[in-house]
């Protein structure tokens, strides 16, 4: 049970945490919090930037593809209206290196994974 517990309250303050720093976006500096949860919020904050980074990662190279199959325009229109948002709100883009290799490590696992099913 504490595993779920775990689970909820990390996803507590993942959503709590992309919400202050969409707020700490708009508003253009960090919003001040009370002292009584400052250390809650920092937490937060930490934990969805981690979690938006993680997320960027691994939708950048979707993402790009079907800019690609688009209309020129069309799709670099949505290129640049999805890297400003992201850049808005300060959320850094993958590095390409780490992205491949996490392309490559899923694509080897499946590939092992399909192998072992058709054995």
């Amino acid at each position: 049970m504490s595993t779920v517990i775990e689970q909820v309250k990390n996803a507590a303050y993942t959503s709590v945490g992309v919400n202050l720093l969409v707020t700490d976006a708009i508003v253009g500096r960090e919003v001040n919090t009370p002292k009584a949860v400052a250390e809650h919020a920092s937490l937060a904050r930490t934990q969805a930037t981690q979690a938006l980074t993680d997320l960027r990662g691994r939708t950048e190279p979707v993402a790009t593809k079907v800019a690609e199959r688009l209309p020129e325009p069309v799709g670099d229109a949505i290129q640049t209206g999805r890297k400003a948002a992201w850049n808005f709100i300060g959320i850094e883009a993958p590095k390409a290196e780490k992205a491949a290799k996490k392309t490559a490590k899923k694509t080897t696992k499946k590939a092992a994974d399909n192998a072992g099913e058709k054995a």
